[in-house]
């Protein structure tokens, strides 16, 4: 958990949780970043950032990844998004093209671990691409 005063920028935020995180992603670990708390508390903020300024924690991992993809030019990778938030108990799938009207329900399966049962997942191949998807 990682809880800052106002005068820390999105690069601490991100070095001190984002960072760890999707080097263990990047070392086949499965790995989520969930920002929590009342309207207003600033979880858009940390995970997006600022319109016209500092990235966020999702652009700051998506060119992390891909730095990282590209670094190794002789290893195969498959990239996926989903995008998803939880709010009043329910799951929404935020990539959805169709508002989708039954529940998404998380499910573990003992080949695959835990996942989230219809959620969308787009292939995609650049920081970009990704940040385009969001």
């Amino acid at each position: 958990m990682c809880i800052r005063d106002r005068g820390c920028t999105e690069s601490d935020v991100y070095a001190e949780t984002g960072f760890p995180i999707v080097e263990s992603v990047l070392e086949g670990y499965n790995g989520a970043i969930l920002a929590y708390g009342e309207t207003g508390s600033g979880k858009t903020h940390t995970m997006h950032g600022a319109a016209a300024g500092e990235q966020g924690i999702m652009p700051r991992s998506f060119h992390h990844i891909f730095d990282a993809v590209e670094s190794e030019p002789d290893r195969e990778f498959l990239v996926k998004v989903s995008y998803l938030v939880i709010c009043n108990e329910q799951i929404h799938d935020l990539l959805a093209e169709d508002a989708r009207p039954s529940p998404l329900r998380v499910r573990e399966d003992p080949d695959t671990g835990v996942y989230v049962k219809d959620l969308t997942q787009i292939v995609v191949n650049s920081a970009a691409q990704m940040e385009q998807a969001m």
